[in-house]
């Protein structure tokens, strides 16, 4: 997400100049959130969004998703934008939702979206990511109508999901993907009968990072039967530091799932497991530690990244 600090002075040189170019560029953008008292009421619905109100088009036709949440929750609802953000570290989007989204023009990084590239994209529709600070906001409602998701506490992914369907004019088609996810698990944890208990870790070359409970890993894993161990209770982070060796056992579980996002993290993972206190994990003594992508259950929220979630947990968990 991005982050709600005052916007860097490069973001701002950036913003004036896009700005510079932008009474030609909205003309054949369209509507513009400032401009919003142009448009008649039957082609606008208003959404409620961080920043209050926004009158957004009725019918949106070039969506600039700004953030793997939204724009995993625009796919999800059947709408491919015309314009995105590249993944963390990367030059495109993340890897689970290259199949749906691998051809959408990339406008920037998650650090720094490039304005002239989305003022180019031509959007009648921007939806920014929750956390989006007041200066990118300001400078991204000149484009177009800019909504922006209103989370009620740390981990809620589930407003995005609603807001997005909102702005998209897909509230109900939201409600429904969102309640079938939440069954989806809850009928993973019926067929299971007596679950377990489980862990999620990112595996850094610096070490195992306990994933909070509250994301939405955790939580779909407490859904579909297992307990979380209690060094994952916490709120105010993803994560926590990185563990040593020695404090394993805070992850002892019947079960660990271990996020990976690059080779680096494969190859201390390979090198961890050589380690006796490694070793004496249950999990490990039981064969049951599992690598699963660290661009869904580390980064990734939505309906489509929950999918895939349910999909690891089912393949993995079912039996017991």
């Amino acid at each position: 997400m991005s982050s709600s600090r005052r916007a860097p002075s490069r973001w701002r040189f950036a913003a004036l100049a896009a700005l510079a170019a932008l009474p030609l560029a909205l003309a054949a953008c369209g509507t513009s959130d400032t401009q919003a008292a142009g448009v008649g009421a039957a082609q606008t619905r208003t959404v409620e969004t961080a920043f209050g109100g926004v009158a957004v088009p009725a019918t949106p036709t070039r969506i600039v998703a700004l953030g793997d949440a939204v724009l995993d929750s625009a796919l999800a609802l059947g709408v491919t934008p015309v314009g995105t953000l590249s993944s963390r570290g990367g030059n495109t989007v993340s890897t689970y939702l290259a199949d749906k989204a691998g051809g959408v023009t990339i406008v920037g990084t998650v650090r720094e979206p490039n304005l002239e590239a989305i003022v180019t994209a031509k959007p009648d529709l921007i939806i920014a990511a929750a956390g989006t600070a007041q200066a990118q906001y300001d400078s991204l409602k000149a484009i177009a109508p800019t909504v922006v998701p209103k989370i009620n506490g740390f981990g809620d992914w589930e407003s995005e999901t609603r807001t997005v369907g909102d702005a998209l004019g897909k509230r109900e088609q939201a409600d429904q993907v969102l309640a079938d996810i939440e069954k989806r698990a809850r009928d993973i944890a019926a067929r299971r009968g007596a679950g377990g208990t489980a862990a999620v870790v990112r595996w850094m070359p610096t070490g195992p990072l306990i994933m909070s409970s509250s994301l939405m890993p955790g939580r779909l894993v407490q859904l579909t039967g297992d307990k979380l161990p209690s060094a994952a209770d916490f709120t105010d982070k993803p994560h926590t530091d990185p563990l040593s060796l020695e404090n394993l056992g805070q992850v002892d579980a019947d079960f660990i799932y271990v996020a990976t996002l690059n080779a680096d993290g494969e190859k201390a993972l390979a090198a961890a497991k050589a380690q006796p206190a490694f070793a004496r994990l249950k999990a490990a003594a039981a064969g049951r530690v599992a690598a699963v992508d660290g661009g869904v259950w580390s980064s990734g929220a939505g309906p489509v990244a929950a999918g895939k979630v349910l999909d690891d947990i089912e393949r993995l968990r079912s039996a017991g």
